[in-house]
């Protein structure tokens, strides 16, 4: 073995003081300085961190936990970062060019102005081993509900990547391999996607502006938009459901839409008690003090929804996109004499 080959500190949990030492050595080995060692860390937590500004150019951070960190202009370019997860993490203006990023996660992610040009984002077949292994399901990167706001991926390799659900604005996918990604119920606006591959890329129920329409169809590819129900079907589809709510299904009928686009509506104080809204698109929907005993919320996006004071035990949101979602006040738990619970909410 050799004496001088870099350690790889594994399974560690680490502060923000240790990151800083580790990135002054690390520093010191991309200048060629005596002493200087790489940066080599191996399913390391670093969450809920600030580590703002820091430079961990080329750095080794494989499978390593930074979900809720602050990386605000944090640099990670040419970095190895395969299988990290980064779930809402702040990520403005941070640097990922070139980054090997296979497999890693992104979701509920703030990367509003965050550089991936050229960045490696495809699947991670590292932990596929043996003739047994089911290579087709090895993961891509999730940005599953992430805000992607002038987020650059010009050129960057982002083959079977899912998108769903994320907010996407100015984002400049040009010169991308794209070829299989999901992008259903995201919002996309003003995307460049000039000389990107697109085959295969799944737009389905996303929210599109005219300019993105018109490029995704250029490409032959099917767009769809998620249905929307105006303010009287709302109001009308509401009160049936409160009266199949009262009369214990006897009476009116129970609110169930799947993939409906509710998004802005005011809702609050309304009674979705075992209401089903698999897939709804809820962002920035006012749920205020609403009746959300046992509503079905699976898969919905309650991106920067407000859902103060309402009463949500019972309910169920797994696989749910919660970025900024406002839950103070919120009821949670089991519903008294019956055997469910909250499910899926992040504390």
């Amino acid at each position: 073995m050799d004496p001088q080959a870099p350690k790889v500190l594994k399974k560690l949990t680490l502060n923000a003081g240790a990151l800083r030492r580790l990135a002054d050595v690390h520093r010191n080995w991309r200048l060629g300085r005596v002493n200087g060692q790489r940066m080599m860390l191996s399913e390391c937590n670093l969450s809920q961190l600030d580590l703002s500004h820091m430079d961990f150019t080329d750095a080794y951070m494989v499978r390593c936990n930074l979900e809720r960190s602050v990386l605000r202009g944090t640099s990670f370019r040419g970095a190895i970062l395969t299988g990290s997860v980064f779930d809402e993490a702040d990520m403005t203006g941070a640097n990922f060019e070139r980054a090997d990023m296979r497999g890693a996660v992104f979701h509920g992610s703030d990367m509003t102005r965050t550089a991936l040009a050229a960045a490696d984002l495809r699947q991670d077949f590292s932990q596929r081993t043996g003739k047994d292994a089911n290579w087709d399901e090895a993961p891509a990167c999730r940005f599953r509900g992430a805000k992607l706001a002038q987020t650059v991926f010009k050129d960057a390799k982002l083959v079977s990547v899912d998108f769903s659900g994320a907010y996407l604005l100015e984002t400049d996918f040009s010169g991308a391999d794209l070829r299989r990604s999901i992008f259903a119920a995201a919002e996309l606006q003003a995307i460049r996607l000039n000389q990107a591959e697109l085959e295969n890329a799944d737009f389905s129920h996303a929210s599109v502006d005219q300019s993105t329409r018109d490029q995704v169809r250029a490409a032959q590819l099917p767009v769809g938009s998620a249905p929307r129900l105006s303010q009287d079907e709302v109001s009308e589809r509401l009160g049936q459901h409160a009266r199949w709510v009262n009369s214990l299904g006897q009476a009116g009928q129970r609110l169930e839409l799947e993939g409906f686009d509710l998004s802005g509506l005011d809702l609050s104080r309304t009674n979705l008690a075992a209401a089903r809204l698999v897939g709804c698109r809820l962002t920035r929907a006012n749920l205020k003090r609403a009746w959300l005993l046992a509503t079905d919320l699976k898969g919905a996006n309650l991106t920067e929804a407000d859902v103060s004071g309402a009463d949500l035990r019972g309910a169920d949101l797994s696989d749910a996109h919660q970025r900024g979602l406002e839950t103070s006040e919120a009821k949670v738990g089991a519903i008294p004499g019956l055997p469910i619970s909250t499910k899926g909410l992040r504390s």
